[in-house]
C-alpha cells in the first residue's frame, strides 16, 4: 500500500489530460514545485474543476507509485476559502498573472517554507482586499524578486537616478540603456521597495505607466532567472485596469 503525504499547496495551473484526468501544478510548503495527477475530474465525476482555481491554498493528502513520477492527489480541501478572489474580477485577474508568473519560473526543486509563507500571506491579502487592486501585482513582484534572492539594492538617490536591471542596483549612468529603467520607472522602483502594501496600492498611476512598469518587471524577471519570460496573461490584467 503507498505511503501518504500530507501537506498545502498553492494551485497554479490545470492541465487536462484526457477525459477525467488532470496534473494540478502547484506549490507545495514542503516540496517546493510538484504535479499532481487527479482522476475524476469533470461534470458528474465527483471532482470540481473549480476546486483547483488559480491561487488555491488547499490542505492535501498525495501518494507516489512507481509507475509514474507524479504524484497522485487522494485527497484535497480548501484551507482557506478565498472568496475575495473567486468572485471579484480585479482580484481572480491579479491572481491569474501571478499564478502564471509563478508557474513560469518555478522550477521542481527543494521547498522553500519562507516563499510559501510569504506566499501565502500574499494571496490572503489579496483576498481581503478592500478598494482598487491595480497596484497590487506591482508591489507583489518587487517583493517576489527579493524572496528568490534577487533583491534590488535600494542605493536610489539623485545622483543615482537609474536602475540597471543586470546589477540590480540604481546607477548615475546605465552601461547599457537597454538594461536600465527611466528616471521615473526607477523612482518607482525605489517608492515600491520601501511601500507597505497599503502604501504601494494608493500610488497614483496611469494604466499606461503600470504596463510598462509590469514589462520592465518581467525583463528583470527575466534576467535573473534565466529565461524568457512570457507572460500571456499580462494583457488581460491591462485589459482589466486600463
Amino acid at each position: 500500500m503507498p505511503s501518504l503525504s500530507k501537506s498545502r499547496a498553492i494551485v497554479l495551473h490545470l492541465t487536462r489530460q484526457g477525459d477525467s484526468g488532470a496534473v494540478v501544478h502547484v506549490v507545495d510548503s514542503e516540496a517546493g514545485r510538484q504535479g499532481l495527477f487527479v482522476r475524476g475530474l469533470g461534470k458528474g465525476r465527483g471532482v470540481s474543476v473549480a476546486a483547483f482555481h488559480n491561487l488555491a491554498i488547499l490542505d492535501t493528502v498525495t501518494y507516489a507509485t512507481p509507475r509514474s513520477s507524479l504524484l497522485y492527489l487522494r485527497e484535497y480541501a480548501p484551507a482557506v476559502p478565498l472568496n475575495g478572489i473567486r468572485s471579484d474580477l480585479a482580484k481572480s485577474t491579479v491572481a491569474l498573472f501571478i499564478s502564471e508568473v509563478l508557474y513560469r519560473t518555478l522550477r521542481s526543486d527543494d521547498g522553500d517554507p519562507d516563499l510559501f509563507k510569504w506566499l501565502e500571506d500574499s494571496i490572503l491579502a489579496l483576498d481581503a482586499l478592500e478598494g482598487p487592486a491595480a497596484n497590487f501585482h506591482l508591489w507583489w513582484m518587487v517583493g517576489y524578486c527579493a524572496r528568490c534572492g534577487f533583491r534590488p539594492e535600494d542605493n536610489w538617490s539623485p545622483e543615482r537616478p537609474l536602475f540597471d536591471m543586470v546589477s540590480a542596483s540604481f546607477v548615475a549612468s546605465p552601461a547599457s540603456t537597454e538594461s536600465c529603467l527611466s528616471p521615473e520607472e526607477s523612482r518607482l522602483l525605489h517608492l515600491l521597495l520601501n511601500s507597505s502594501l497599503e502604501e504601494a496600492l494608493a500610488i497614483p498611476l496611469s494604466a499606461s505607466r503600470r504596463r510598462s512598469f509590469s514589462e520592465n518587471m518581467l525583463k528583470y524577471l527575466s534576467i535573473h532567472f534565466g529565461v524568457r519570460l512570457e507572460v500571456k496573461s499580462l494583457e488581460v490584467l491591462h485589459a482589466v485596469f486600463s
